[in-house]
């Protein structure tokens, strides 16, 4: 049976496989729409996977500027898109049997790049199986966000224990909002402060947090006044700026209080253009002492010597939280993956992100959500 690729889809080629293409780094304008042949790629231990839906993230913003550190971004011509959930249509020739891996299952993956496409050439180990009755959209929304949000609470280094605090900093993003969602959901007992524009203050009381205004000349001092004059036991740095790391430090305890950062963006040109300088680069320079760095990727739970089989056994207990209704994951804007450079460009502004922005992918999918 020939291999169906013309799955009606939302791109500028609805009835062709194509791929978002950074041509250079630069603006949202870079991104050029091609199309490509997915079967001409797939081989070893890869499989095809047709993208559903595909999550939008500020790395994404990062790698289209230049210098995420990661070596599929180091040089123009590759695909942005960090998360997806899709169809396996096709095997390599040499996936493990024992992998359970199949044609027709439904599958989320946490792939760095290659998602903002109709089709994904995957490792098979990339994959991560859900139940064809899962939400497409819901589950689409885990894989960056909340992963990294369980990470920064359960995996980065720091003792969160019922009655701890914590400073989220950009807490009305994608990340951010998981952060909030995961601490009530898990029943954490964690006191939530979160830095935001005041046009947010509402959106980010509902999710459990006390905003403070992130522009605001005395925030560590209202930290401070909120947490009984003793500031919080971790901050959540998503800027990485010379000032905001100083902030954040203040505002927790003295000699004992973290900094964990999981964002430069402050390196990041106004117009998103270009970059100052590389992530690896600005750690070097700017972290001192009870300040460290985290983000997520499957290979990183090694780097931080995370238990085998740690990086599903999260992923399962965040969807189960979703099937179970007991966490909404919060979506900011669904996109068709033809206005790829309109997403970019609302990742800069940042006016309409209040938790996960997503490309609905698959043309009848987006119907259903009168895209």
């Amino acid at each position: 049976m020939p291999l169906i690729l013309s799955t009606p889809n939302t791109s500028i080629t609805p009835d062709q496989p194509g791929r978002w293409v950074v041509s250079e780094f630069g603006t949202p304008s870079v991104l050029k729409w091609e199309t490509w042949d997915p079967t001409s790629e797939l081989s070893g231990e890869n499989v095809l996977v047709r993208i559903i839906v595909a999550g939008i993230a500020g790395a994404d913003n990062i790698k289209r500027a230049g210098g995420y550190p990661v070596p599929q971004t180091s040089k123009p011509g590759f695909t942005p898109g960090y998360d997806c959930v899709g169809e396996v249509i096709a095997l390599g020739d040499s996936v493990p049997k024992e992998s359970n891996v199949k044609v027709g299952d439904s599958v989320a993956a946490l792939c760095v790049t290659r998602s903002h496409a109709t089709h994904a050439i995957l490792s098979y180990t990339e994959l991560l199986p859900i139940q064809p009755t899962d939400d497409p959209v819901k589950v689409a929304a885990l894989p960056l966000n909340y992963l990294t949000a369980y990470g920064m609470l359960k995996h980065s280094g720091v003792q969160l224990t019922p009655g701890s605090s914590i400073l989220i900093g950009s807490v009305s993003g994608g990340v951010g909002t998981a952060t909030a969602q995961l601490v009530t959901s898990l029943n954490m007992g964690i006191k939530m402060i979160g830095t935001c524009s005041p046009s947010k203050f509402d959106y980010v009381k509902s999710l459990g947090v006390e905003p403070i205004d992130r522009n605001a000349s005395d925030l560590a001092e209202q930290v401070r006044a909120l947490t009984g004059g003793e500031g919080v036991d971790v901050a959540y740095d998503a800027v990485c700026s010379e000032e905001s790391l100083q902030t954040s430090l203040a505002a927790t305890k003295a000699d004992i209080g973290q900094v964990v950062v999981i964002g430069i963006m402050s390196e990041i040109s106004a117009d998103g253009s270009g970059i100052a300088r590389s992530v690896e680069d600005t750690l070097a320079l700017r972290l001192k002492e009870r300040m460290r760095f985290f983000f997520i990727g499957q290979d990183h739970y090694q780097d931080y010597k995370w238990e085998p089989g740690t990086f599903l056994a999260d992923f399962s207990i965040i969807v189960e939280k979703v099937r179970s209704g007991e966490l909404e994951p919060a979506i900011a804007k669904l996109f068709h993956l033809s206005e790829a450079i309109q997403a970019h460009e609302d990742l800069i502004s940042g006016s309409v992100v209040k938790g996960k922005m997503l490309f609905i992918v698959d043309a009848d999918l987006a119907a259903q959500y009168s895209l």
